[in-house]
């Protein structure tokens, strides 16, 4: 079932459409994907030893 369309409708405000478009990301890149790594390298290297 359709919503009746209203005469006038509130304008669209103009500054939300460019805030939409940006995206926020890291300020600085982190390296938690590299530590992650040597972690398991070194978790698989002492599993191997013993």
């Amino acid at each position: 079932m359709r919503t009746p369309k209203r005469g006038t409708s509130k304008p669209r405000n103009p500054l939300v459409a460019p805030a939409m478009q940006r995206k926020a990301g890291n300020h600085q890149p982190n390296n938690k994907q590299e530590r992650q790594r040597l972690k398991r390298e070194l978790r698989r290297s002492n599993d191997t030893m013993h």
